[in-house]
């Protein structure tokens, strides 16, 4: 089982930034070239658990969990025991009482942005990929800019990023459908039902919300919390000036209590919070991966300049849009996003076409290769059934292919795009990036879906 993790550097790691405390880290080299820093959790003779750290000046530290197998590893670097101890304490530190999300919303720094033609009238956030432009609640904003953080995180790991020039996307997240309309109107697609709209040629998304009400809601709770923590810390430094232990316990036993208690009602709130947000997340993360696809990882070039070796050109159609649907279900969970897990939703209606023959069944790989924009598109009740069976398709076979294949990203796989972007038969190709005649490969992959 894998967790979706950060890729920290594509050659030698960074030195640490200005005004940070340097922390020592374990290293691991894959063979495609990616080095991870952080901490080695566990090794066996098949994989490595591995915990990465990212430490980015003036943002939180963010840590996240994956597994690779031995045959992903180049080279393993491992810290001396001291230093092992030591970064286990660090990490235990950021995290210790389960708040650990919320002190990353209040390291947010914010900067004034011009909003719908007023100045100073919304919110930024800038980070190595993407800036966020936002003139929603303060809780909205600050907790959609560490879930991106988080996302981006993700794509990185399956995805490194592979155009250092490129520029990052702005993300505007208005707060009601009205600004959202306002923000779509430049695009001449004010009328769009989509809650969220990837533009291309502006490296931009566009996000509209209806959580203001609960955004303000959550604004006075967070508070209210504060006023609370701030009580208890006075109170805690005045009892350590009048007692000693044994008798100090008596007094910090229910402060610690009560601090816990707080933490958990503001846990509570955040929950209430992803649930109205679930669906705006899910279109988010939707959107954000194309974008990050299309501007650091995989970014749409002519066929000339990829025989050149300029890159490999973009992601194909149906993996662009599966990989998309694969993180629009990643979740946070222990301050760590989990995108392996697959949606029960799609999983079921996957399940139910194969083995029940329920519905209209998978679309043949041979046809899903083939396929260009237009078996995405739906513009007919007839064409919205084929068009959510090519996606319900397509999040399949990403899904299998990222986590089960561990295919998306090796070497292999720039192989295919390159073969695929120069004019290449996408299926001979998709047959040497998995090592299978497309029927045995399609037999074992109907297979693992139903054996899940």
């Amino acid at each position: 089982m894998f967790v979706a993790i950060l890729l920290l550097s594509l050659a030698q790691p960074p030195a640490p930034p200005p005004g940070l405390t340097p922390w020592p880290f374990d290293e691991l080299i894959l063979k495609n070239g990616a080095v991870f820093q952080g901490l080695i959790l566990a090794e066996t003779p098949a994989d490595v658990t591995f915990q990465s750290v990212r430490r980015p000046p003036g943002k939180p530290t963010f840590t996240l969990t994956s597994r690779f197998t031995r045959g992903e590893i180049a080279a393993v670097k491992k810290l001396a025991e001291k230093d092992r101890e030591f970064l286990k304490e660090r990490i235990a530190e950021l995290d210790p009482d389960g708040s650990g999300e919320r002190k990353r919303m209040e390291a947010v720094e914010f900067a004034p942005a011009e909003w719908l033609g007023k100045a100073d009238a919304a919110r930024r956030y800038d980070s190595e990929f993407f800036t966020l432009v936002s003139d929603a609640p303060e809780e909205v904003t600050r907790r959609a800019a560490v879930r991106l953080e988080h996302l981006y995180t993700a794509f990185t790991r399956f995805l490194p990023p592979a155009v250092p020039t490129a520029r990052p996307t702005t993300i505007y997240l208005a707060p009601n459908p009205a600004e959202y309309r306002q923000l779509l109107g430049p695009l001449g697609r004010a009328d769009l039902l989509n809650p969220a709209v990837f533009d291309p040629a502006g490296n931009r998304i566009l996000c509209g919300t209806d959580l203001g009400r609960i955004g303000e809601e959550l604004q006075v709770a967070k508070l209210h919390h504060a006023q609370q923590l701030a009580a208890l810390a006075r109170y805690e430094e005045g009892v350590r000036k009048l007692y000693r232990r044994p008798e100090l316990e008596r007094y910090l036993t229910p402060i610690t209590h009560e601090r816990r208690r707080v933490f958990a009602a503001d846990r509570a709130n955040m929950a209430k919070l992803d649930a109205h947000a679930a669906r705006l997340f899910a279109v988010l993360y939707h959107e954000s991966f194309h974008a990050y696809a299309a501007a650091f990882a995989y970014p749409p070039l002519a066929p000339e300049r990829v025989r050149a070796g300029e890159g490999t050109g973009e992601l194909p159609r149906w993996l662009n849009e599966g990989l998309a649907q694969v993180f629009e279900g990643a979740v946070v969970e222990a301050g760590e996003v989990r995108a392996d897990a697959p949606d029960q939703k799609r999983f079921v209606r996957v399940y139910d076409d194969l083995r029940l023959k329920k519905g209209a069944g998978l679309m043949p790989l041979a046809e899903l290769l083939a396929a260009g924009p237009q078996a995405f598109l739906a513009h007919h009740a007839d064409g919205k059934a084929d068009a959510d069976r090519a996606y319900l398709t397509c999040w399949a076979l990403a899904h299998y292919l990222t986590f089960d294949r561990r295919a998306v990203g090796s070497p292999a796989f720039r192989t295919y795009l390159v073969t695929v972007n120069t004019g290449g038969d996408p299926r001979r190709a998709f047959e040497e990036l998995v090592g299978q005649a497309l029927p045995a490969f399609e037999a074992e992959w109907h297979a693992a879906i139903l054996k899940k």
